[in-house]
């Protein structure tokens, strides 16, 4: 069976923004794996009627002959702690439609809100998001990411973070955690001081 992966890209009042990224990812992803690529439409008139006003995420499952569109209103997610998981093995440079390993690891959050996730004890990424560190001296990401995200990957081009090895050792040198990803950005405040890293 061939394996489905997906790619979420967000639109606001109707209108894709920064598709070019995502586009690219589903591309390398199908040279990648089916050595084939083929024409990914995103267009505006495309977007359902019901979806084109406020914050929507647009969810895209696809695979080497198959591709589906789905809506929905975004809202943000409340986060107050994090419930920081153990797994050397989890490897998610490509967005696999599978969610078997992540739930998996999603059932030890025991009552908090997401997990962070280290690998050989180094920080990763929550369940649905890159992170940034924030200290006296600017804003971080662990270059130890599991995934390379179209917003960490714009920031970075920008000068607005920076990579650093942020490891269980270190984690105490920064005072503030933001959560980013496609539909986040630093700006929309989704963050939660390190202290309450549980």
């Amino acid at each position: 069976m061939k394996p489905y992966f997906t790619e979420a890209i967000k639109v606001y009042d109707g209108v894709f923004i920064n598709p070019s990224p995502h586009i690219d990812r589903m591309n390398h992803t199908m040279q990648t794996f089916f050595d084939v690529t083929y024409p990914i439409s995103l267009q505006n008139e495309d977007i359902p009627i019901e979806y084109k006003i406020g914050l929507v995420k647009c969810r895209i499952i696809y695979s080497s002959e198959y591709i589906k569109f789905e809506y929905q209103k975004y809202t943000f997610r409340q986060i107050n702690n994090l419930k920081l998981v153990y797994n050397d093995m989890l490897d998610y440079s490509f967005k696999y439609a599978d969610r078997t390993e992540w739930n998996a690891l999603l059932e030890q959050k025991t009552g908090c809100d997401d997990i962070l996730i280290v690998k050989n004890g180094y920080i990763t990424d929550t369940s649905f998001s890159n992170v940034v560190f924030e200290n006296e001296t600017g804003l971080f990401t662990p270059s130890t990411y599991l995934l390379a995200g179209t917003k960490r990957q714009s920031l970075l081009q920008k000068g607005i973070i920076k990579e650093a090895e942020i490891s269980i050792e270190n984690i105490g040198l920064y005072s503030k955690l933001y959560l980013i990803n496609t539909m986040i950005d630093i700006e929309d405040n989704l963050c939660i001081d390190t202290s309450l890293l549980i």
